[in-house]
């Protein structure tokens, strides 16, 4: 059993399918014979669905050209009374006329209504005594620009009025929107009635969470029309924070922790994750039985897995990727990173392990930032030659803000400092001290030539898609039906012919053979493996990292421009990375860990400030790493290894 819709007893175009137009004979018979209720504004929007069906179509399978240009003809006089119902409409009527649309036909009613300028038969006074009744929305409200022009002062006093157009102005200012959504701002409407607006929703008694959440995270797209203060964005994180409070019953629950252990009966490593919580086992044994300083910053590379085998970040956005439900709760504003719950429990992790890891070595007598000191001053001078780097980090006795203030310094200034090696072979003190000013992550250069590749094709993001999102149809097939999430799954484990091709994907099959994705091969649909990968890299990680790789396919796709080549020191997902935590210049939603406690503006909490300190030595180890393989990568090169992508 299901319930039937009533579009099924009307003619839609836009639900025009197999033996609809069966429908179109009767309709206009009974229009011929006067039968039709033309005071019904579905049977009027029906004869005007038929008329855009005649416009569309040159012939009907299985009609005779005859019987096509008869009741073509019939659908053309039939435009006189469509435009006479809505020329003759009036605002006493339009409620009532809207509550009768069937919702099949809401498209069209607006269209025509903005079309024949209806809305200039509505008194001002009576304006929002019509829209509430016909339960029109902000977002539809500003649709149309003749429209808001016409009521201008009149649609800015209904956006004034919290419950109906705070939503609006936080989603249109603050959230991140498809380029196609338009929407006509009242001139009358400004800066000052959005601020108002928004504060009196985020106090008053009905919020929306991710509404809350906007207001202190988002970025104003426009902020000479609407710009959170930091009054309001205090507010409303206030209020975010009661309204979770208030709910005993949260849709996703938080995870439930992550316990970790450094005990000498311990594996050397395991990492479990057992519902909703973490479980991580070191052995303290090996660590301490291994004190050298390479073999301890070795151990953020093998034993806790900071980057992965490219040596790519592996706690990055881009490389944990939320999950379907997940990303439901994700809020996606503007300019913001936008992390969930997988990337915090990860990240967790990480930071949980640089402290206990910390504690160990110190009870050893040997620091985190004696490891950064020694790598910097000590192992690039001696391994590559690197000469003048200075790291001055902070003394063990130093207290906690002091620490802080000065490895957020150092960091900033070893970013600095790799810059001037990479331009001139050496870090020349004087010139270091000339510049001023921070450097931003995403154009710390590399000292190689050809270190990362992008897409910046949307064919080739489409391709990447069709063979790794489980989000589309094509590895549903006559044979196996839903067995495979994703095509590359399918294509994988079964032997599959374009007789199991479902008929609505053989256009998309087709291209992905023009695109060199699959061939055929004895009557069977086989995958190029080498294209492949590279598909699978971009649409895992979002870059390839070319000195791991050795790939024809890369180089074409390079030659052709649909990859683009960046000698940067971080890919664009670590640079975006680094950004979230240690500034807010690339997303509002960012840590701002490297300026908060400078500006004295960070936590007072003895526990956060901890969590922060060891955070912002992740980075530190992080950007070791880093740096420490473009060095060895570009040593390789320099004695004589070939760079494959050298044109």
């Amino acid at each position: 059993m299901y319930f039937m819709s009533r579009q099924d007893e009307y003619f839609s175009l836009k639900y025009c399918f197999a033996g609809e137009a069966e429908k179109i004979p009767a309709i206009l018979d009974a229009y011929k014979k006067n039968e039709t209720v033309l005071s019904d504004v579905n049977r009027v929007l029906e004869l005007h669905n038929i008329r855009l069906f005649f416009d569309k179509y040159d012939s009907v399978s299985g009609w005779s050209l005859e019987k096509y240009n008869y009741y073509s003809s019939l659908a053309k006089d039939s435009k006189k009374d469509v435009v006479k119902f809505f020329c003759s409409m009036n605002a006493m009527d339009l409620v009532s006329i809207h509550d009768n649309c069937d919702v099949v036909f809401w498209d069209d009613f607006w269209s025509l209504f903005y079309q024949f300028k209806v809305y200039e038969r509505i008194p001002k006074e009576s304006f929002a005594n019509v829209m509430n009744g016909m339960r029109v929305s902000p977002n539809h409200l500003l649709s149309n620009k003749a429209f808001v022009n016409f009521f201008d002062a009149e649609i800015a006093e209904m956006l004034r009025i919290p419950s109906f157009g705070a939503s609006f102005i936080i989603d249109y200012y603050l959230r991140k929107r498809d380029e196609k959504e338009k929407y006509y701002i009242p001139k009358s409407l400004t800066k000052e009635d959005n601020y108002n607006t928004v504060k009196q929703y985020v106090e008053g008694p009905d919020v929306n969470a991710n509404a809350l959440y906007l207001i202190f995270n988002g970025k104003t797209c426009d902020p000479n029309a609407f710009l959170p203060d930091d009054r309001l964005r205090y507010l409303a994180k206030i209020r975010y924070e009661e309204f979770w409070n208030e709910k005993s019953h949260p849709i996703i629950k938080p995870g439930k922790g992550i316990s970790i252990s450094f005990l000498p009966d311990n594996p050397d490593r395991s990492l479990e994750f057992s519902d909703g919580n973490i479980i991580a086992k070191y052995n303290s044994d090996w660590i301490i039985n291994n004190l050298d300083y390479p073999t301890l910053l070795n151990n953020f590379i093998y034993l806790f897995g900071y980057v992965d085998k490219q040596m790519q970040c592996s706690l990055t956005l881009e490389a944990l990727q939320p999950g379907v439900i997940e990303n439901v709760f994700i809020v996606d504003g503007n300019g913001m990173y936008k992390p969930g719950q997988t990337f915090w429990s990860l990240n967790g992790l990480a930071d949980i392990q640089m402290l206990h890891y910390a504690r160990i070595l110190n009870d050893q007598n040997i620091y985190i930032e004696d490891l950064a000191k020694w790598f910097f001053e000590e192992y690039l001078d001696t391994e590559f030659s690197a000469k003048g780097f200075v790291c001055l980090m902070p003394d063990h006795n130093d207290s906690l803000l002091s620490k802080y203030e000065r490895v957020a310094s150092v960091m900033d200034g070893l970013t600095k400092q790799y810059k001037l090696f990479c331009e001139d072979g050496i870090v020349d003190r004087g010139l270091y001290e000339m510049s001023s000013g921070s450097i931003r992550f995403n154009t710390i250069p590399s000292q190689l030539k050809h270190k990362y590749a992008y897409s910046q094709s949307s064919d080739l993001n489409r391709e990447a898609a069709s063979f790794f999102s489980d989000q589309n149809l094509l590895s549903y097939t006559k044979r196996h039906e839903i067995k495979y999430n994703t095509l590359f799954d399918l294509l994988a484990h079964e032997e599959i012919s374009f007789d199991d091709v479902m008929e609505y994907n053989i256009d998309t099959y087709n291209w992905l053979i023009e695109r060199g994705s699959i061939c055929v091969s004895e009557g069977k649909l086989v995958f190029n493996p080498e294209r492949l990968f590279v598909l699978r890299e971009l649409y895992n990680k979002k870059v390839i990292c070319l000195n791991y790789i050795e790939s024809k396919t890369i180089k074409d796709l390079i030659a052709c421009g649909e990859l683009i080549e960046e000698n940067t020191l971080l890919s664009r997902p670590e640079s975006r990375y680094f950004d979230f935590f240690l500034n807010k210049a690339e997303f509002s939603d960012g840590l701002d860990l490297r300026n908060k406690y400078i500006h004295d503006t960070g936590s007072l909490d003895k526990k956060t400030q901890t969590h922060d300190y060891y955070t912002l030595l992740k980075l530190m180890i992080i950007l070791i790493i880093k740096i420490n393989e473009d060095f060895c990568l570009y040593d390789e090169i320099k004695k004589g290894g070939q760079d494959y992508y050298e044109l």
